[in-house]
């Protein structure tokens, strides 16, 4: 098949690798373009000593396809800097918003700044250390909240945390556990009933007289394990309730319940037990505590 101009008609065509395309020789009209060059490349390099001055430095080959390389090399690492760049920008932003979400849980809770402080500390550990890989993000932060408040002796329980962040205590529980092995947290003291019951006092404005009362019957049904079995928050939550009738300062459980996250029956049938056994641990020292104190005033369960 033969290849004419055009314009002309003429079949003199000729390749033109400086532009890439096939020229009219006659009228020097463009053909064709997007030729490939097939021939040897040969470039100049920079002048070498040798003996011989007229010795023809130019080379092919090899050159080009280092160069190639090196674009593929640049190319590679430009990629590399890039996905480097999202995961730490990830990184800054997962960070930056588990710290937000544990400034207003401390906040919530009404909290020292000190356990704010301590809580972000554990969380850059955890972002630092890849242990919050697949977790859930609220139980996390909810659990170094929970472990710089333990670590501090300002007791929260887990029923607070969970109000807060709508996470299952449950979780909560598992993640503790994992944290406070993971950061060397495991000398974290064990939350009693008398930590809650200063608290708990202070929410139901109570006086000072009920809340010595309280703590003082805890620790009584605590040696006779009256309330043996049952958690922190329910002892604290009974005590609480039979304390405030003792000293005529009146409760009710469930108003006590409310303060205490813990059911109104909870707190009565743990009263029953303290009840049963009222004999025993109602001492001289708790009825001394307040001259009003008696024990004509307890509820009947």
């Amino acid at each position: 098949m033969t290849l004419l101009c055009p314009d002309c008609h003429g079949s003199s065509i000729v390749q033109d690798f400086s532009t890439g395309d096939l020229l009219c020789a006659d009228c020097n009209t463009p053909v064709g373009d997007r030729l490939v060059d097939s021939r040897s490349e040969w470039r100049r390099r920079r002048a070498q000593k040798t003996d011989d001055s007229n010795s023809d430095s130019s080379a092919t080959g090899s050159p080009l396809a280092r160069a190639a390389n090196g674009v593929g090399l640049l190319r590679a690492k430009k990629s590399r800097n890039a996905k480097t760049r999202a995961v730490e920008q990830r990184h800054e932003e997962t960070l930056e918003r588990g710290l937000e979400q544990i400034s207003a849980m401390c906040l919530a809770m009404d909290v020292p700044r000190s356990i704010e402080s301590a809580s972000c500390e554990y969380y850059r550990r955890v972002e630092s250390g890849g242990l919050h890989r697949g977790k859930n993000q609220d139980a996390i932060t909810a659990t170094c909240v929970f472990l710089a408040c333990r670590q501090q002796a300002v007791p929260r329980t887990f029923k607070e945390l969970c109000a807060l962040t709508r996470v299952p205590r449950k979780d909560i529980g598992r993640m503790f556990k994992y944290l406070k092995d993971k950061l060397g947290a495991a000398d974290t003291a064990a939350m009693s009933s008398d930590d809650l019951m200063t608290r708990y006092c202070a929410n139901l404005s109570l006086l000072e007289t009920a809340q010595e009362c309280a703590i003082l019957l805890g620790r009584m049904a605590r040696e006779r394990d009256t309330l043996a079995g049952k958690s922190p928050v329910s002892v604290a939550g009974a005590c609480i309730y039979m304390a405030s009738h003792l000293v005529a300062q009146p409760r009710d459980a469930r108003v006590i319940s409310h303060v205490a996250g813990v059911s109104e029956v909870t707190i009565k049938n743990s009263y029953k037990l303290l009840y049963a056994d009222r004999a025993l641990l109602l001492s001289s020292q708790i009825l001394a505590v307040d001259p009003a104190a008696s024990i004509a005033n307890l509820p009947i369960p």
